[in-house]
C-alpha cells in the first residue's frame, strides 16, 4: 500500500512539473520567434530538467560479489536533483529489488559535474537458507556519489556512480554497488 501511495505521489510530481513547464515554454514563445527550447547545458529555462536513465555494473553485499542495475528518472534544479529510482542487485543466492527516492547535491564543473546523494529505499530482499526461499521487505539507506559526464552529447551524459547500502534488518545487510549508466535528457 505504501508503495502504491509513493509511486501514486511520484507520477503526480513528475506530471505537475511537466505540465507546468511546457505551460512556462508556450508563454515565453509568444513573445520570441527565435525561441531556443532549453537544453541540460544551455541553463534558459525556468523549469526543472528531467533526466531518465539506466545503469549497470556490480554490487559487493555480504563478502560477495555480483550483478547490479538501476534505472532512474533525475529532476534537476539549479543546485540539487530529486531522484526517484529502481535497483536490483544479485549476489549468489540472494537478490534485491529496492525503489528508492535519493537527493542529489551536484557541485558545479565544465564538463564533468561531481555529486553526493543519499536517500531511503523500500528493498524486496530475497534469499535461500536450505533449500528454502524466503523473503523480506525491509527499509534501506543509501548513501553515494559520483561523476557525471555532462559535456559528452547534447542531449545525453554519462556517468559512474558508487553506493555504499544498508538494509535494516536484523543483522543489516551491508554492502557497496559500482554502477555506470546512460541518462537522458526528456
Amino acid at each position: 500500500m505504501k508503495l502504491k501511495l509513493f509511486l501514486a505521489s511520484l507520477i503526480i510530481l513528475v506530471l505537475i512539473t511537466n505540465g507546468y513547464s511546457q505551460y512556462k515554454l508556450q508563454s515565453l514563445d509568444k513573445g520570441k520567434k527565435d525561441f531556443v527550447l532549453p537544453t541540460p547545458f544551455n541553463k534558459q529555462g525556468i523549469a526543472p530538467q528531467i533526466f531518465l536513465g539506466g545503469s549497470a555494473g556490480v554490487a559487493y553485499m555480504d563478502d560477495n560479489s555480483g550483478l547490479a542495475m538501476g534505472m532512474f528518472a533525475e529532476i534537476k534544479t539549479e543546485s540539487f536533483s530529486f531522484v526517484p529510482q529502481a535497483n536490483y542487485w544479485k549476489v549468489g543466492d540472494k537478490n534485491n529489488f529496492e525503489a528508492a527516492g535519493l537527493v542529489r547535491l551536484r557541485f558545479k564543473s565544465a564538463s564533468i559535474e561531481p555529486y553526493v546523494d543519499g536517500g531511503i529505499g523500500i528493498n524486496f530482499y530475497n534469499f535461500t537458507v536450505d533449500k528454502v526461499q524466503q523473503s523480506y521487505t525491509k527499509v534501506g539507506l543509501d548513501l553515494g556519489g559520483g561523476l557525471d559526464f555532462t559535456g559528452v552529447g547534447s542531449n545525453y551524459s554519462i556517468f559512474i556512480d558508487a553506493k555504499y547500502k544498508i538494509i535494516v534488518s536484523d543483522p543489516n545487510i551491508k554492502g557497496y554497488t559500482l554502477m555506470g549508466g546512460i541518462k537522458f535528457y526528456m
